[in-house]
C-alpha cells in the first residue's frame, strides 16, 4: 500500500528529486539565466558559454525530464565542465510546469493538453543565442533524459533543418511522432536506453511506473532506431562491442556503431543491460527499487559529446533532402 503510494507520487513529478543528488554539488561555472517571450508566454532557459574560445561554437541543448527543471539538469549532467574544456555552448531550456510537449498527448500535462509549441521555443532560443554569442548554427545538437529524450525525437522529426544530431537518454519516440517521421534532412542519432527501464519500456507500450499513473505510450526502441536508419541510409550491420568493467554496478552495455550513411550521418546505440531509468555515470536520483540501476560502465555526458563531436554538420543545404 505504501509502496504504491510512493510510486504514484513519483510518477507525477518524475525526476523532481534530482535536487537530492545535485544541490550540494559545486560547478566550475553556472549557466546564466535568460528569458524570452514565445507565443505570448515568458519562457526561461540557461546558457553556459565557455571562456577563451574566439570562434563560433557548437551548441548542445540539454532537456530536463518530466517534473524537473533546467538548473537541475545542469547540475546533474555536468555538461558545463566538459564544455569549458572542449569548447561548446550548453543551453538548458525549461519546460512549462516541468513537462515538454513531446507528442504523447497526455491529458494531465499542460504543455501537451494546450499543445504548447516547444519546437518554436527551441527555434527562438537558437535565434536569440546566435545574436548574443558566436555559435555554429550548422552544429546544433539536442539531448535529454526521459521527457527530454522524447522532446529530442520531436525536434528531429519537425526541426531537422536546425538540428544536426540528437542523443535521447532513457526516453523514446511518441507514436504520433513515429507516424509522421519524415524529417526533411538527415539527423544523426545516439540512443542510450536501459533494457530494464521500469518507466519507458524498451519494447514499447505504456509509459509510467507499473502501479502509477500512465504517461502515454512509446514506440519500441528497435523500431525507433530503424526509422532513423532508413531515413539516414545506414542500414548495414553494425560493429558490436560490450562494456563490462565495473563489477559492482550490476550492468553491462551493448554498444552498436553502424556504418555512416551518405554525408557521414551516424547511428549509434548503447543498450544498458539491466539498466534502469538513469543517466549512466551519475548516481541514481531516486531509490533503485523505483527506477532501476545506474550504469557506471561509461559517462553518458562524455559519450554524448564525443558522439556529437564526430557528427557531420547539419545538412540542410546539401542534396540529402527527403523527397516529398
Amino acid at each position: 500500500m505504501c509502496r504504491a503510494a510512493v510510486i504514484t507520487v513519483t510518477t507525477v513529478s518524475l525526476l523532481s528529486l534530482l535536487q537530492i543528488v545535485t544541490v550540494a554539488q559545486g560547478l566550475k561555472g553556472e549557466a546564466v539565466e535568460h528569458s524570452v517571450t514565445v507565443d505570448g508566454m515568458s519562457r526561461k532557459y540557461l546558457v553556459f558559454a565557455p571562456k577563451g574560445f574566439d570562434k563560433p561554437l557548437p551548441v548542445v541543448q540539454a532537456f530536463h525530464g518530466g517534473g524537473s527543471n533546467a538548473r537541475q539538469m545542469e547540475r546533474y549532467t555536468r555538461f558545463n565542465d566538459l564544455a569549458a574544456k572542449e569548447g561548446f555552448l550548453v543551453v538548458y531550456p525549461e519546460a512549462v510546469e516541468g513537462n515538454w510537449n513531446d507528442g504523447r498527448g497526455i491529458e494531465g500535462v499542460r504543455a501537451q493538453k494546450e499543445n504548447i509549441d516547444d519546437v518554436n521555443f527551441v527555434r527562438t532560443i537558437v535565434d536569440r543565442t546566435s545574436k548574443d554569442l558566436k555559435i555554429d548554427r550548422s552544429r546544433i545538437f539536442c539531448t535529454g533524459i526521459s521527457n527530454g529524450a522524447f522532446m529530442s525525437h520531436r525536434l528531429a522529426t519537425e526541426a531537422s533543418d536546425m538540428i544536426a544530431a540528437i542523443a535521447p537518454v532513457v526516453g523514446g519516440m511518441a507514436p504520433a511522432m513515429a507516424k509522421n517521421f519524415r524529417p526533411a534532412y538527415p539527423v544523426s542519432i545516439l540512443v542510450i536506453q536501459g533494457d530494464a527501464d521500469p518507466l519507458v519500456p524498451i519494447r514499447g507500450g505504456m509509459v509510467g511506473f507499473p502501479r502509477g499513473r500512465k504517461r502515454g505510450q512509446v514506440v519500441p526502441t528497435e523500431e525507433t532506431i530503424s526509422l532513423y536508419m532508413r531515413r539516414n541510409g545506414n542500414q548495414a550491420k553494425p560493429t558490436v562491442t560490450t562494456l563490462d568493467q565495473d563489477a559492482g554496478d550490476g550492468t553491462s552495455v551493448e554498444v552498436r556503431k553502424y556504418p555512416d550513411g551518405p554525408g557521414g550521418v551516424k547511428t549509434q546505440v548503447y543498450i544498458v543491460r539491466n539498466g534502469g531509468h538513469t543517466w549512466a555515470g551519475r548516481p541514481v536520483y531516486l531509490p533503485e527499487m523505483l527506477i532501476g540501476k545506474a550504469s557506471q560502465e561509461f559517462s553518458a555526458t562524455e559519450v554524448i559529446w564525443e558522439f556529437f563531436k564526430s557528427c557531420p554538420p547539419r545538412q540542410a543545404r546539401s542534396g540529402l533532402k527527403n523527397p516529398k
